[in-house]
């Protein structure tokens, strides 16, 4: 698999680092591994096939870094202690046992995909005095200097300042203190705002810098056009990848083991699609999700052009929205 052609895929990523700053990284730190990310939490609504595609994305890059001769180290985290902190006392428990429902997922996704993921629970490493120590010290950083302080203030929704302010920001800085000595960090856009606390930090001390590479964002399907145009900026975060019930759009949400393929083939058909680049286009990431699934089915190095495909004219409205429905169907779905 080549890392040039997988970085360049239109319509999976947001921003990366180029080819040569990575494979500059993976030297430097050899002949250790080159240390890959990727980390979520979770509600009570399922698998989505947004995770999926980080689960998928981190793997194929794992292997275009080892097809250089590069060793590369593939993580996935559950955060499930990350999402005890957002639930009250009498769910804690029961989001516990979700944590590992999620863990077990991934693992599901080894088994099919042959995805080589190394799967670890927050709750696995959260208390050990490695980390408490490296969470202090990050803490103790941060008070001392105002501006990293409202960096830290700033990961934190605005709704939710005075709440995690009582809490002593432990959800940022459990984060922080995780990615702070990682290589490259793969997530939504939104985790600009983590990163760059810890970049700070790392470059305070003299340590390397986590670097970040960030998917497109995900959508709802089943949406016209009236959704978009109301939600106007929503293409600039999308919905959270990993909770299938952000913005309660749980019905518009691809759920591995739970949603039905038929169902999900109406929403495809009453998806808005615009030939623009710039919008939101829902249809096409499930299609390309769909594409990095059958190609680690096929053991097929393939790259990914169904972006291209849609935008250049080589494939119509109609035909990506059968060839989707059918493909998430036979390389997905039907494997869980």
């Amino acid at each position: 698999m080549n890392i040039e052609r997988l970085l360049s895929t239109n319509g999976l990523i947001k921003q990366a680092p180029t080819t040569d700053v990575i494979l500059s990284r993976a030297d430097k730190v050899s002949p250790n591994p080159i240390k890959l990310f990727y980390g979520e939490t979770y509600d009570d609504k399922g698998h989505t096939i947004d995770s999926l595609k980080y689960y998928l994305f981190v793997s194929n890059l794992a292997t275009s870094l080892q097809e250089t001769g590069r060793l590369s180290e593939a993580t996935i985290l559950v955060a499930d202690t990350a999402t005890c902190r957002n639930v009250g006392p009498e769910n804690q428990n029961y989001y516990m046992v979700l944590g590992e429902e999620r863990a077990n997922f991934v693992r599901k996704v080894n088994e099919v995909y042959r995805t080589g993921l190394h799967v670890v629970k927050m709750s696995e490493y959260i208390n050990s005095p490695d980390f408490l120590n490296e969470r202090d010290k990050i803490i103790e950083q941060c008070k001392a200097n105002p501006e990293l302080m409202e960096a830290v203030k700033r990961t934190v929704p605005e709704s939710k300042v005075d709440v995690e302010h009582e809490k002593g920001f432990l959800y940022s800085f459990d984060e922080i203190a995780t990615i702070i000595n990682l290589d490259i960090k793969v997530g939504p856009p939104r985790e600009d705002l983590y990163d760059n606390v810890a970049r700070t930090i790392a470059q305070n001390v003299n340590k390397k810098q986590v670097m970040s590479l960030f998917l497109t964002p995900s959508f709802p399907i089943g949406m016209n056009w009236s959704y978009f145009f109301a939600n106007e900026g929503i293409e600039d975060h999308g919905i959270t990848a990993y909770k299938a019930g952000s913005k309660r759009l749980q019905k518009n949400r691809i759920i591995i083991e739970r949603s039905n393929p038929d169902y999900i083939k109406e929403l495809i058909n009453n998806s808005f699609i615009s030939p623009n680049r710039a919008l939101p286009n829902p249809v096409l990431d499930i299609g390309i999700i769909s594409e990095m699934a059958k190609n680690r089915l096929e053991n097929n190095e393939a790259p990914v052009t169904l972006a291209d495909d849609f935008y250049e004219g080589r494939i119509s409205e109609k035909k990506l929205k059968e060839k989707v429905g059918t493909e998430v169907e036979t390389y997905i779905l039907s494997k869980f």
